[in-house]
């Protein structure tokens, strides 16, 4: 009964002094800076091509990784209204052939808001790490085309280890 007392002044004690749970020095990661992205944007056409018609920002929930996170598979995509997004700036995406951020990278930019992407010869199934820019949403494929399976979408940063996708991504849907 003492320890209920105790701790029942405690918090009343901490509560009239008031907590300040605000936090400080919070930045976000530039994913592109710090793992050795030299600034040069990639010409789109020397790693990947445009491969099918847009699609419609899929409905549900949007992932933002974490370190270590890898991407899961998607259960179903569903359209909503087109006509409630606004414009952006188009998507940019961050690539490398190495796990957590290493060996050759890419930096793309997308020129069809929801239009499938697929990977040149080069790049096809050796992707290791993929980062949307802040603002762009992505979903990657293991076939050609958009097909095949997919991984929910997910936001930036994007994943360092893609799990089920590492050097078996085919495609890649974006929008913003």
């Amino acid at each position: 009964m003492q320890a209920k007392v105790f701790l029942s002044s405690m918090l009343v004690t901490l509560l009239a002094a008031g907590v300040n749970a605000t936090p400080t020095a919070v930045e976000a990661r530039d994913i592109k800076s710090s793992h050795g992205w030299d600034g040069t944007v990639t010409d789109l056409s020397k790693v990947a091509a445009p491969a099918g018609d847009a699609k419609p920002f899929p409905k549900g929930p949007i992932i933002t990784p974490k370190e270590k996170d890898v991407p899961v598979a998607a259960s179903s995509v569903e359209a909503r209204d087109l006509e409630s997004l606004t414009k952006r700036t188009p998507g940019c995406i961050f690539v490398t052939k190495d796990s957590n951020w290493g060996g050759a990278n890419a930096y793309l930019c997308i020129q069809t808001n929801g239009g499938c992407t697929g990977w040149g010869n080069d790049w096809r199934y050796s992707i290791s790490s993929f980062g949307p820019d802040p603002g762009t949403t992505c979903q990657v494929f293991t076939d050609p085309n958009c097909t095949g399976a997919a991984s929910v979408a997910f936001g930036y940063p994007g994943y360092g280890y893609l799990g089920t996708w590492n050097d078996n991504m085919a495609s890649f849907r974006c929008w913003w």
